[in-house]
């Protein structure tokens, strides 16, 4: 079996972040069903563990920082669910591990805006992580 990507890991994990935010399954049951759906994800469960815990450990943070950059007028609740997701996993990812550079998370997080979200998506997840890396770094 061919060896899954960083990238492709994080599409994973950007999977299980937004069905955690859909539904309130156990995280072992829906870790299960990415790797009968992604076999090859299994070489990289510990870094798709670490983004579902730690997205899930700092949700309240990340979501004030998401809040605290919207532009006027906008609230959370506006924001697709993807874009949502696609955002708290990057800003985990800026915020909490070391070895991802903040311009790798934003990079990687406008490619899965353009294949998961819509028209407009990948020009706001930039732009709203472009704030926040101003703001934390």
């Amino acid at each position: 079996m061919r060896k899954q990507t960083r990238s492709e890991a994080r599409d994973a994990a950007f999977t299980q972040v937004f069905q955690m935010d859909l539904h309130e399954d156990d995280m072992d049951v829906i870790l299960d069903e990415l790797l009968k759906a992604r076999p090859e994800s299994e070489a990289n469960l510990g870094y798709i563990r670490q983004i579902i815990d730690g997205v899930r450990e700092h949700e309240q943070e990340i979501d004030e920082l998401i809040v605290k950059n919207l532009k006027k007028g906008w609230t959370i609740s506006r924001i697709s669910k993807a874009s949502h997701a696609i955002m708290k996993l990057a800003i985990f990812e800026m915020k909490y591990m070391d070895d991802v550079p903040a311009k790798v998370a934003i990079n990687e997080a406008v490619e899965l805006a353009k294949r998961y979200g819509d028209d407009g998506d990948p020009n706001f997840v930039n732009g709203l992580l472009g704030s926040v890396y101003k703001e934390i770094a």
